[in-house]
């Protein structure tokens, strides 16, 4: 027994040994940033200037749009209708004149600024009720009637377009009253609004946030260090996405999240590593030494978060979705840009401020607070790990149950696309859209288009014609639209010529009973599709585009959930060196996940605290929300896992025992997890001040998420798996050194008990 144990002593200063060499370097990079400290914030301040000037002179183009998947057959679809102009509109402009729309004067007005319309730049086909004739496009009382205008180019272009062209043409025909709606102009709006939407959440976000850091440090000199780091890296990302936007497409909700998550995290990663500094401060340390060593501990733990987070948010990169590799793009810059000012501007920051980040400067009342808070013990969490760690059974099943009900909603997750729902009710997008749908018998948003490219309409009108009255009297279709007429419940019910019609190709235009993204109409396109149709078939429209999606981002989705778990547990495993607490970490991010998943579904699909989606019906959620928030839950809850784990390892190197080591980790970082739970919460949560919806189900879900993986994860499923797992926690593969289980140690049980808050008062037993 004494030989094992004396092998296992020299395996563990073996294994010690190489850490600390790992950790060199970051102690160096610190006392570098000490010592040229001026040279350090004067750098930064430079690089910032100069990102702002050059975003200030370039402008940010910001892209739109990108909620459908690119290269599916209903993107196919849609390219191969344009010719036809029956492709789903950029933009619909709704003239309300006043009087019935066949009025002369008011049908001329239709025709001229139909006219202009096709004749602007960017405008691919201009269609409307009085160019056309199309029944579809006056509304039910003769008083309303739609112009349909398809837009050059990608999301972006088409928004660029659409924001220059809606003005002149509402100036060129005062008299129709027109109000605009569509794709593009929800883009357009959306825009404006995210911006605007920006400064109210920094507003909200900053004083709450600063107010948080004064109780937790009990110091308001060491409580701007991480409120200046994080405005550094969030107004960083800023001026670095801004000129991104010149290479690549950057969605203008980046900002939004850039500037949440960069100032959240780079608070996070700065509150961890400052408490540090301060503990080592007080155990006797000079200023220099206390900064190198908080470097080589926390710091080697901050560069594994931001590896962890970044690969979470890199994976996201598989789905073939605009915008969501557009926010994964955004997030991998702000992350970078946190770790970054953590390692260096931290340390030049203790050396500037000095004695107001040790809390010697503080006042009476936050010295007395301090006091309280000393080497950041809390012994209100340490008794919750004593409880957890006496049944660690019961409350490994207590808070497993907890977090598969919560996760239980997502059986029931409907995704869907994006549409004007995500605008304030008063934006004209939204109630112009509303007014389609209310005014007009067959609005444009439930039409499924089908292209016949090589079929005749003249030689093969037999079979067209039978076609139509087949798909006519499929469950859920309202209406059939060919060249040769129009077609209900199985039968031609108007009829019309056909002369001077296309010998090659035509279209058959189907009206949907229910709103477009509903199970009802999903399954119209189901049956659409596979109707016998006279030669080769292609469906368009918004319920096809959203059941292609739904489709591209199933079939990614394994290969997302794979390269996240895989690459995050591997990071794991090289960080801890421990097979059980990779696989624990991986195990509890995915409960993670379901959990935010399920609040996401119970409060905004089922609940439907913003209100019920376009057109009534179910309630559904945005189909890039959902992975986001997987990415951004499993990301934050690892980083906690790996600030938790790497001070229970500490004390388990030093003392070996196990609950004395988990018992050890909770009290001295669950005051922390506390603080840096609420700085994300009140971080994203800020987000829920946004009119935008996209961003208030963001910030709502992760700010609960985050505040329940800081008080049932850490507080009680952690040290209950670990204490379950006993010395295996430790057990450290061969590849990695391992050699083994360790050994044995005698742990008498009462030593486990008593405080461990002063490390140098520990004698060996």
């Amino acid at each position: 027994m004494e030989v094992a144990t004396l092998q296992e002593s020299v395996n563990s200063t073996t294994r010690t040994a190489a850490v600390e060499r790992r950790a060199g370097l970051l102690d160096a990079v610190a006392r570098w940033s000490y010592r040229h400290c001026w040279w350090v914030l004067g750098s930064t301040a430079c690089l910032l200037t100069l990102c702002a000037v050059v975003g200030l002179s370039t402008g940010g183009r910001w892209s739109n749009g990108g909620y459908v998947a690119e290269g599916t057959a209903a993107w196919r679809a849609e390219t191969a209708a344009r010719p036809f102009a029956a492709s789903t509109p950029d933009l619909i402009l709704y003239a309300r004149p006043g009087r019935s729309v066949d009025v002369p004067d008011v049908a001329e007005q239709g025709r001229r600024v139909t006219e202009l319309a096709a004749r602007s730049p960017g405008v691919g086909v201009a269609l409307s009720y009085w160019s056309a004739e199309l029944g579809p496009l006056r509304s039910a009382d003769g008083r309303g009637a739609l112009l349909r205008i398809d837009l050059k180019g990608d999301d972006s272009e088409a928004a660029r377009t659409a924001r220059d062209l809606v003005p002149s043409l509402q100036a060129a025909a005062p008299g129709l009253n027109l109000a605009a709606s569509g794709p593009a102009w929800v883009n357009v709006t959306a825009t404006d609004q995210a911006q605007r939407d920006l400064l109210r959440s920094e507003l909200f976000n900053l004083p709450l946030v600063l107010v948080v850091l004064v109780l937790a440090f009990g110091s308001l000199g060491a409580s701007l260090v991480p409120m200046v780091i994080g405005a550094t890296a969030a107004s960083g990302a800023l001026a670095v996405l801004t000129v991104v936007t010149r290479l690549a497409p950057v969605s203008v909700f980046a900002v939004n999240l850039g500037c949440a998550l960069g100032f959240g995290l780079a608070v996070d990663y700065a509150l961890f590593t400052l408490s540090r500094y301060r503990e080592e401060r007080a155990r006797g340390l000079g200023t220099e030494e206390a900064v190198g060593r908080a470097m080589s501990t926390t710091g080697r733990a901050v560069v594994c978060c931001a590896l962890t987070m970044a690969w979470c948010m890199a994976a996201l990169l598989v789905f073939p979705l605009g915008l969501i590799r557009s926010l994964a793009i955004a997030s991998l810059v702000v992350v970078a840009l946190c770790a970054l000012g953590t390692l260096f501007l931290l340390p030049a920051m203790v050396a500037v401020l000095g004695a107001w980040i040790d809390g010697r400067a503080a006042s009476r009342r936050l010295r007395r607070w301090r006091a309280v808070t000393e080497l950041s013990v809390s012994p209100a969490w340490r008794r919750v790990a004593v409880t957890v760690t006496k049944r660690p059974l019961l409350w490994g099943v207590a808070g497993s149950v907890l977090l598969v009900g919560l996760a239980m909603p997502v059986i029931g997750l409907r995704p869907a696309l994006m549409d004007e729902t995500i605008l304030p009710p008063r934006a004209e997008a939204r109630a112009v859209a509303g007014a389609i749908r209310g005014d007009f018998p067959y609005s444009p948003d439930r039409q499924l288009t089908v292209v016949l490219p090589r079929t005749d309409p003249v030689a093969q009108a037999a079979e067209l014609d039978a076609y139509a009255r087949y798909v006519s009297a499929l469950r859920g279709t309202a209406r059939v639209s060919t060249i040769a007429g129009e077609y209900a419940d199985g039968r031609l019910v108007e009829a019309r010529h056909a002369e001077g019609a296309a010998k090659r190709g035509t279209l058959v235009v189907v009206f949907a009973r229910g709103p477009a993204q509903s199970r009802d109409t999903a399954g119209l396109v189901d049956a659409v599709r596979g109707a016998p149709a006279p030669g080769p078939a292609l469906v368009a429209g918004t319920a096809v585009q959203l059941a292609d999606t739904k489709k591209a981002v199933t079939d990614a989705l394994g290969w997302w959930a794979a390269l996240m778990l895989s690459g995050v547990f591997v990071m794991l495993l090289v960080f801890t060196r421990s097979l059980l607490v990779a696989l624990k970490a991986a195990a509890l991010g995915g409960l993670s996940i379901g959990a935010a998943l399920g609040l996401m579904v119970l409060l905004f699909q089922r609940w439907q605290l913003l209100g019920p989606p376009a057109g009534g019906g179910e309630g559904a959620l945005e189909i890039t929300m959902p992975l986001l928030a997987a990415a951004l839950a499993f990301g934050l809850c690892v980083d906690y896992e790996v600030f938790l784990v790497s001070r229970m390892a500490e004390e388990w190197r030093r003392t070996r025992r196990n609950t004395a080591s988990i018992v050890f980790g909770i009290e001295h970082t669950g005051r922390l997890f506390t603080a840096a739970a609420l700085v994300v919460a009140v971080s994203m949560g800020a987000l829920m001040v946004s009119e935008v919806s996209l961003l208030v189900v963001l910030g709502a879900t992760m700010a609960a998420i985050v505040i329940l993986d800081a008080t049932v994860v850490r507080g009680v499923l952690v040290p209950a798996v670990m204490q379950l797992a006993g010395r295996a926690n430790w057990w450290t593969p061969a590849p990695l050194g391992g050699r083994g289980l360790p050994a044995r140690l005698p742990e008498r049980r009462q030593g486990d008990r008593q405080p461990v808050t002063r490390p140098k008062s520990h004698t060996k037993g």
